[in-house]
């Protein structure tokens, strides 16, 4: 009889006055950040389930959620099609986070920011952080975070909406899906696409890459969870489970699992080796919106990650690892 690798912990009901479609959590940290359509940005405490502070400058939807590798900064898109960058001191009050204001806007211009994320470029004078955001007809921007000035276009060669967006923690890759069953992996340097996954049958809902930046797992609408090689360009596995659209699945930083979230209303969780559900959790009582993995820092290292699940149901639900 195999052992149980999560318990319920610290649940959160009513912790936006909307939908929560993003989690995000400070590397190194038990702080997790969420939006949604409620146009906050909301910190809570792992542990205690508490509310640091929160972030708004817009009435807009939030579309995307990022925090930046150092957890210095916040990166949110709405559907005012602004990308905001926001400073964040760790050592804040809840007072001076929640009267905060952005550092950066970028006016991205119609349907040019959909998704957002940091760039992590290592470079000879150490690490240069940009950012990229996905649009509605195929292509990839990326931004400069210190003047907001447009550096670059990636492109798909499809006019499709992109509202999955991935960049590999070495910052060299992004992985980009959505509209339509493709997923495209872009070299940054290079400035080209490395490969190019077709194995969904339906909208691609979600990307993330694994720690090491050698694996890609996906979530569509057809009810699958893909899980790629981008080193080599090839497909690994499928899963199935859930019995409608996966909204979001994540690698355990470790690389054994993958945690995944669905219109089904429940979280799950899988053995890479085994390819197969290790558990099912059931706290939400509607839609699974995303789902995140704690994970370290570059000075603080997370040895048993939590797990984050939020939801149309407008609660956070944390999770506690059981096993070593």
């Amino acid at each position: 009889m195999s052992s149980a690798l999560y318990a319920s912990g610290v649940s959160v009901d009513q912790a936006h006055e909307d939908d929560i479609w993003h989690a995000k959590w400070f590397p190194g940290k038990n702080t997790l950040a969420t939006a949604g359509s409620d146009e906050v940005v909301k910190l809570w405490d792992a542990k205690s389930g508490d509310c640091l502070g929160s972030l708004k400058d817009s009435d807009f939807a939030v579309t995307s959620l990022d925090v930046n590798a150092q957890g210095t900064r916040v990166l949110t898109s709405s559907m005012d099609n602004k990308m905001r960058i926001w400073n964040i001191d760790n050592g804040s009050s809840s007072g001076s986070l929640a009267t905060a204001k952005p550092a950066l806007t970028i006016d991205a211009g119609p349907i040019n920011a959909w998704k957002s994320r940091f760039v992590r470029i290592v470079g000879e004078d150490g690490y240069k952080e940009v950012v990229a955001s996905s649009t509605n007809c195929g292509t990839i921007k990326l931004w400069s975070s210190i003047d907001g000035r447009k550096i670059q276009e990636l492109n798909t060669s499809r006019p499709n909406f992109i509202y999955a967006l991935a960049v590999s923690p070495d910052g060299k890759k992004i992985a980009c899906a959505g509209v339509g069953s493709h997923i495209y992996v872009f070299d940054i340097e290079a400035g080209a696409l490395s490969c190019t996954f077709s194995g969904h049958s339906d909208n691609v809902r979600s990307v993330s890459f694994s720690a090491d930046s050698s694996l890609l797992v996906t979530a569509s609408d057809d009810k699958q969870i893909q899980l790629h090689d981008v080193r080599s360009g090839s497909a690994i596995m499928s899963l199935s489970g859930h019995q409608s659209w996966v909204l979001s699945a994540e690698i355990h930083p470790d690389g054994q699992y993958i945690a995944s979230g669905s219109l089904d209303t429940k979280v799950k969780i899988w053995d890479i080796a085994q390819r197969k559900c290790m558990e099912t959790h059931s706290q939400h009582s509607q839609a699974v919106w995303d789902v995140a993995w704690q994970h370290s820092s570059d000075e603080v290292v997370t040895m048993r990650p939590m797990l984050a699940s939020v939801g149309e149901d407008s609660s956070v639900k944390f999770y506690d690892p059981l096993l070593a």
